[in-house]
């Protein structure tokens, strides 16, 4: 039998689970090699070559047996190359960079190389570490990176029908444009139209929101002064909620925050909320 070629490559531990009494599965996102299933024999014993290295939020170099013909390679060893501690002292790091692996874990596929994907995870991991800025402005940034990165951005400037611009489709209590999950992100009043006689489901979002959208998703904007956190929150629930739609599932990291009525939702004169 030929032997299996080792592979080193840098990672971020997405998920664990026991294996045994002292060995573990460990799911792991790569700079080459996308997500990686990996064996880690006797993790728990104090000898291993990987004792107390797979932690989640470090920047970790893995070695393992790549082996095409199984899913669950063989891990050799490991080492941390960033170690991240500051995310561990803070709740609200904590939790965006909770979130940053689970949607990296649900976006990432097997064995496929995606360094893009990597460097998103690990450039928003390190901004949380650094605590350079708000928790919420991170991960918002992340998720509309991640959007993009898949092909998925939502249209916040333009109509993502026709390309053209789309003004507010109304004025009062504030300026709010027309906006659907399903075609694409802010519409413009005939797109609209099309739209719902599609059997599309079609609301209206706060321009002042997707105007706050459309600076987070310039991952080189720095903006001056920060946005409030009410703003950021806002932008988290339009986004939170076009990322549901188009990976047509919920991270748990999301449930809590979602569960909330819709934050841009606009209240009708019989009470209900209408939302994109």
């Amino acid at each position: 039998m030929p032997r299996v070629a080792p592979v080193v490559d840098r990672a971020l531990c997405l998920r664990r689970h026991p294996f045994s009494e002292s060995s573990l599965v460990v799911h792991v996102l790569t700079a080459e090699h996308g997500r990686v299933h990996l064996l880690a024999r006797g993790a728990y014993r104090p000898a291993s070559r990987y004792f107390a290295v797979l932690d989640l939020f470090d920047e970790l170099e893995l070695e393992w047996d790549a082996s095409p013909r199984h899913e669950l390679q063989n891990l050799r060893a490991g080492s941390v190359r960033v170690r991240r501690r500051v995310i561990r002292t803070d709740i609200d790091r904590y939790r965006a960079a909770v979130s940053v692996l689970e949607l990296s874990d649900i976006a990432a596929r097997h064995m496929s190389h995606d360094p893009r994907a990597f460097a998103l995870a690990d450039e928003s991991l390190t901004a949380l570490e650094l605590a350079e800025s708000p928790a919420e402005e991170t991960l918002v940034r992340f998720q509309l990176g991640l959007l993009a990165h898949l092909g998925l951005e939502p249209a916040l400037a333009r109509c993502a029908a026709c390309g053209h611009k789309a003004p507010a489709v109304m004025q009062k209590p504030e300026p709010r444009a027309a906006f659907s999950a399903g075609a694409g992100g802010r519409l413009c009043k005939d797109c609209a139209t099309e739209a719902r006689a599609a059997g599309r489901r079609v609301g209206t979002l706060p321009v002042s929101v997707l105007e706050d959208g459309r600076l987070l998703a310039d991952s080189q904007a720095r903006i001056s002064p920060p946005l409030s956190a009410l703003r950021l929150e806002r932008v988290r629930d339009f986004v939170g909620r076009f990322l549901d739609y188009h990976l047509e599932t919920r991270p748990k990291s999301h449930r809590a925050f979602l569960a909330a009525p819709n934050r841009n939702a606009l209240a009708s004169a019989s009470g209900e909320l209408d939302s994109a």
